[in-house]
């Protein structure tokens, strides 16, 4: 079995950056969400727009759970998602390419505070899960499971940063002390045929679980 490419780890370093926030400080941001989420839900979300014969799409709360699964549809793709922690201030994806990871100090989908932060690996033979992020845009839809249900979220904004912007927008980007529970997805991106140069970043809204019209 094809192996992540070695030059992938330096995913990781956004971590040398955001640890110098989270190793002092993760604590109080656990404590943070916790207050925010506390039990609670997200509010009901409506798409605005898109108006059909049935109305616009609606959505409903949901309580704030542990990611399972993620499903991009854009790029019809499925994947299990794993917790994963920070070592050595590096956030390192799951070995598997077609798994990701929910950094377990981040947001659960459902919480109304912080960011839940998904990432995994790019393997330049093709093939992992996150291959193909960069293709995500501005209003396609991202799904993520938990045993509490559906969260629907939309894009707003696919970007590419250089390792040393990351860096630098590493609290913007996985801080926990803001957000409002929006999905922030990374992986990596050009290679030069050694290593991978930049981090495609998608952010996207939460909308709520997708009502059940039937």
């Amino acid at each position: 079995m094809t192996t992540p490419d070695r030059a992938a780890r330096p995913l990781a370093r956004f971590g040398d950056s955001l640890g110098r926030y989270t190793t002092a400080t993760v604590t109080a941001l656990q404590l943070l969400v916790g207050v925010l989420a506390g039990g609670s839900v997200v509010g009901s979300f409506v798409v605005p727009g898109g108006d059909d014969a049935a109305g616009p799409p609606q959505y409903t709360a949901i309580g704030p759970g542990a990611p399972i699964r993620l499903s991009m549809p854009k790029l019809k793709v499925t994947a299990p998602v794993v917790p994963i922690t920070m070592a050595d201030k590096a956030l390192d994806p799951p070995r598997d390419y077609h798994e990701v990871g929910w950094w377990v100090s981040s947001a659960r989908p459902g919480d109304l505070g912080g960011q839940t932060v998904i990432t995994g690996h790019t393997v330049h033979t093709g093939g992992a899960s996150m291959n193909h992020l960069g293709r995500l845009h501005a209003g396609d839809l991202v799904d993520v499971i938990s045993k509490r249900g559906t969260m629907r979220y939309i894009v707003g904004r696919t970007k590419v940063y250089s390792k040393a912007q990351l860096a630098e927008h590493a609290q913007e980007l996985f801080g926990q002390d803001h957000g409002r529970g929006r999905l922030v997805l990374i992986t990596c991106t050009d290679w030069d045929g050694v290593e991978y140069e930049s981090n495609v970043v998608v952010l996207a809204k939460p909308l709520g679980a997708p009502a059940d019209r039937s």
